[in-house]
């Protein structure tokens, strides 16, 4: 419940989830290294006074907010035991932490992944964040990671639990501002 000028607002558990992707994806995830600032008009929106950011999607690292709410905790165990082999593999394949070591290394997938985390509601147990950011939409993500065998593999056992009603999934994909830092 929220007050302001003596009116209360009632949220709901997804609104306030969307709310807060939404304040994390603009505060949070912003100031991406691989991001740059621009002053041309063109390429600029006002924000708010003194603030601009560049409308180049592609200039900035493109954010999903994946929802997930199981119907059971065996549910919720099962897919962080499915999704942990995702998370070493794009750390591995995709990651900011993967380094050129040769010639051969084929430079489309690295530093593909920004971040990608796995985050249990403290509230709710039920409830699972998976916060991702890429490099950019076009390659970062549906080039690279979209196309990944862990993930790939991953996808059809959610699928599966998802058909099965175990999981309801949620998602926004947004793009990042100048403002914050990671």
């Amino acid at each position: 419940c929220y007050s302001t000028m003596g009116r209360a607002f009632v949220l709901s558990l997804g609104e306030i989830t969307l709310l807060g992707a939404a304040l994390l994806s603009l505060g949070y995830f912003a100031g991406s290294s691989k991001a740059k600032f621009r002053s041309s008009s063109s390429s600029t929106t006002a924000l708010s006074k003194g603030v601009v950011a560049t409308t180049d999607s592609e200039q900035r690292a493109f954010v999903l907010a994946v929802n997930l709410k199981f119907t059971t905790l065996t549910h919720r165990d099962a897919f962080l035991q499915l999704i942990d082999p995702v998370c070493k593999d794009v750390l591995a394949n995709e990651g900011p932490l993967l380094k050129q070591t040769s010639a051969t290394s084929n430079s489309s997938t690295t530093e593909t992944t920004l971040s990608y985390k796995v985050a249990i509601s403290d509230k709710n147990p039920l409830m699972v964040l998976i916060l991702e950011r890429y490099s950019d939409k076009t390659n970062g993500y549906l080039k690279v990671h979209r196309s990944g065998r862990e993930f790939l593999k991953f996808r059809e056992q959610l699928k599966a639990m998802q058909e099965e009603g175990g999981v309801v999934i949620e998602g926004e994909s947004y793009v990042e501002t100048e403002l914050g830092y990671v």
